[in-house]
């Protein structure tokens, strides 16, 4: 992999972000975004990488203030009990089935409202970019997850509001580490 550059990886949280979208009424789906923090370990073997983050969950963004406001409360994530939630991996493989030397299968473990539930991902390392002849690196991802398996339920009266929500959750996470805040000291050189 072109500028592959092994090392300890701050995620820039301007730049890094969690894309999530959950059908409703099985008529159209709920997207948004989440904020994430954390760190990419790159070892000198790519199975031998590492990921652990923080998701934010006050900041949910989904174009709906109204919709915002509801998935923040308490009847749902109750995010001023819960600000945030947080994903480790636990072992990388390569993804034969993809055919391309970057894509992995990520291993890991997703922490919401205080339950722990394995949560796999299919992620492509893009590149080791560079920025002024420095490297950044550039991770992408996709899964899903049932949302029940977390007790992830919307507590509203009439019932039915937390049946029009769909069970799956769909993922896409965009990292990015800077150069800045890679501490291989060797890195870009």
């Amino acid at each position: 992999m072109a500028g592959y550059a092994p090392g300890t990886w701050t995620v820039d949280s301007t730049r890094s972000s969690l894309r999530f979208s959950v059908s409703h009424l099985s008529v159209f789906s709920a997207r948004g975004t989440l904020g994430v923090r954390g760190q990419v370990v790159v070892a000198d073997d790519p199975v031998d990488s590492s990921v652990a983050t923080t998701i934010d969950l006050t900041s949910v963004n989904t174009s709906n203030r109204r919709r915002d406001k509801a998935i923040g409360s308490a009847s749902l994530l109750d995010v001023g009990n819960n600000p945030t939630a947080s994903y480790r991996s636990t072992g990388v493989r390569l993804d034969t089935a993809a055919s391309d030397p970057a894509a992995f299968l990520l291993d890991g473990e997703l922490t919401l409202l205080g339950a722990t539930r394995p949560v796999p991902l299919r992620i492509r390392v893009e590149s080791f970019a560079t920025d002024d002849g420095r490297p950044r690196l550039v991770v992408t991802g996709r899964g899903q997850f049932d949302r029940r398996d977390f007790g992830l339920t919307y507590h509203v009266r009439p019932r039915f509001l937390d049946r029009a929500i769909g069970a799956v959750v769909d993922v896409e996470v965009h990292l990015e580490g800077s150069y800045e805040n890679c501490t291989n000291p060797s890195a870009g050189q």
